[in-house]
């Protein structure tokens, strides 16, 4: 894989997460959150987490153009799955990006990524494990070669989460993402880690124990 593409690798495999919910739900007023230097606060959602100071973070502009950029990656030749992608960007609540590189810089390093989606009207999903569920068929169906681990249930921030490990040769490197999910007040809240090695696991591994939930 080039390395120019690798930094837009993990905004990739999250496009194909909020995927699952882009014909479900209604629009509804929710506050994006606080990003600062080193922390990310939502209120709404009762979150709170850390990372390190001096790593990249973006806003909710930024994120969702970063996402719209990585809808050909998926969706290939494929109109309708183009359309149904373009839909899934409109409708993600982008919460929080933080990476220890710039997206652009041709470098794949760890980050902590954090996304919403309502789900209320989407049949089927109750639960963080059936969002990741749905997710993963939809994983499987695109053209990246992923491999997953069994869905577990774990505790983060004092709160039952639902985690799904799915990890991508880039050809010189694995880059492995944990992802997080749970239903909070009818949204799938997610909570999505990256990382490359054991040395940038370490750095994921503090971010999540920093997460503090109301």
């Amino acid at each position: 894989m080039k390395s120019k593409n690798k930094g837009l690798l993990s905004i990739v495999m999250v496009l194909v997460l909020v995927l699952v919910t882009a014909c479900g739900g209604e629009k509804k007023e929710v506050s994006l959150g606080s990003t600062e230097s080193g922390s990310y606060t939502n209120d709404y959602f009762g979150f709170s987490l850390t990372f390190p100071k001096e790593w990249v973070y973006q806003n909710a502009d930024q994120m969702s153009e970063l996402m719209a950029a990585s809808v050909g990656a998926i969706a290939g030749d494929d109109k309708a799955k183009g359309k149904m992608l373009d839909l899934s960007v409109a409708k993600t609540l982008n919460l929080l990006m933080a990476s220890k590189f710039p997206l652009d810089s041709g470098k794949a390093g760890p980050s902590a990524v954090a996304v919403a989606e309502k789900v209320s009207m989407l049949q089927g999903i109750k639960s963080g494990k059936d969002y990741l569920e749905a997710s993963k068929k939809l994983m499987t169906d695109s053209k990246l070669p992923y491999k997953y681990k069994e869905i577990t249930t774990v505790k983060v921030g004092g709160k039952d989460m639902d985690m799904m490990e799915a990890s991508i040769d880039a050809g010189d490197l694995i880059v492995t993402q944990d992802y997080f999910s749970t239903i909070i007040d009818g949204y799938a809240f997610n909570l999505i880690l990256t990382y490359t090695n054991d040395e940038t696991k370490i750095e994921t591994d503090k971010i999540l124990e920093s997460v503090k939930f109301k």
